[in-house]
């Protein structure tokens, strides 16, 4: 079996137990996308594991009459959608036309909605580890966080930051079965008590364009954090400061760390800027700003690097360290 179909069959797995048709028999799945994205749906409806477990209906998203598509999402049991948005040459900030004129009956049908948007050829990646690999690492790495007291992160250029495990709220385990969103590998929570002093290198992900502006960044964008609030910044990256800023005086919660994650999926090798929901599984720290206030815009920052520990012992340094 090549790389591409055992990702395919992954995906599929997963697929099987989105929310909208878990234990359904034969759902009715539409597949819509754009011309780039052609060469994927066909592996999709081409496997064996398709063929007897979804009926499949495909769709051109971008030259298809907007009325058939809505009436296509409205008579699906679940609608998938495959095009780009950021990584276009000049991209709207509502996205293309065909998703603004669809904004109506995909608000109306969210619940049976499943988007890859900015995903490329990297939907391969996303779906390349073996489903159990990344469930038994997520339980792992929750029951490890469960019975420690300090999670701790730390790197080569000083940063460090302690959060105290007890007063976390419960892990959401996001290992694909079960998610509104499928691309699978990570674990997240919630704490109020993140104190330190840390170094950020890597990317964003949000509807806010930092990506998309700054790519993925190497120097280093610096970020004073007190009870998981961030009280200063400070970065040699041209605009990124001033910009920053903006961002963090528009909302009181976009000072807040409203979301702790740690990344689980290891076919995520790397960064790319994509602004794309994969780019959140990469291994290791994201902390997400905002997001927890009427107003305001959720902002992740998805770490490069960087060593994770709990109760000072190493659990993720560039790998994962436990017993699996």
């Amino acid at each position: 079996m090549t790389e591409q179909s055992s990702a395919i069959e992954h995906f599929l797995y997963y697929l099987q137990h989105h929310p909208a048709i878990d234990g359904m028999a034969s759902p009715k799945v539409l597949l819509a996308h754009t011309e780039d994205y052609t060469a994927i749906v066909g592996n999709i409806v081409e496997s064996s594991t398709a063929r007897d477990a979804f009926r499949f209906s495909t769709m051109a998203l971008d030259t298809s009459p907007i009325e058939e598509l809505a009436q296509a999402i409205t008579q699906a049991d679940l609608y998938v959608l495959f095009y780009d948005a950021s990584t276009l040459p000049n991209p709207s900030a509502e996205g293309p036309a065909f998703i603004r004129s669809l904004q109506t009956v995909m608000s109306d049908q969210w619940k049976k909605s499943l988007l890859f948007k900015d995903y490329g050829r990297y939907f391969y990646d996303t779906f390349s580890v073996k489903p159990e690999r990344i469930a038994h690492l997520n339980a792992a790495l929750i029951d490890h966080m469960n019975q420690g007291e300090t999670l701790s992160f730390s790197d080569e250029r000083g940063s460090y930051f302690e959060a105290p495990l007890r007063e976390l709220k419960k892990w959401t385990n996001i290992n694909g079965v079960g998610n509104y969103d499928l691309a699978p590998g990570e674990i997240a929570t919630h704490s109020d008590s993140i104190n330190g002093h840390v170094k950020f290198v890597g990317t964003f992900l949000s509807t806010i364009p930092f990506a998309r502006k700054y790519g993925v960044i190497e120097s280093p964008l610096e970020l004073w954090i007190e009870n998981s609030t961030i009280t200063r910044v400070a970065t040699d990256v041209p605009g990124l400061e001033n910009d920053f800023n903006k961002y963090l005086d528009a909302n009181p919660s976009n000072r807040r760390v409203e979301e702790l994650g740690i990344g689980t999926n290891e076919g995520v090798t790397r960064l790319y800027a994509r602004n794309a929901g994969f780019e959140e599984r990469h291994c290791g720290l994201h902390l997400g700003l905002g997001g927890g206030a009427k107003g305001s815009h959720h902002l992740d920052l998805i770490f490069n690097s960087g060593r994770l520990a709990v109760d000072k012992r190493v659990v993720f340094d560039g790998a994962f360290h436990l017993s699996v």
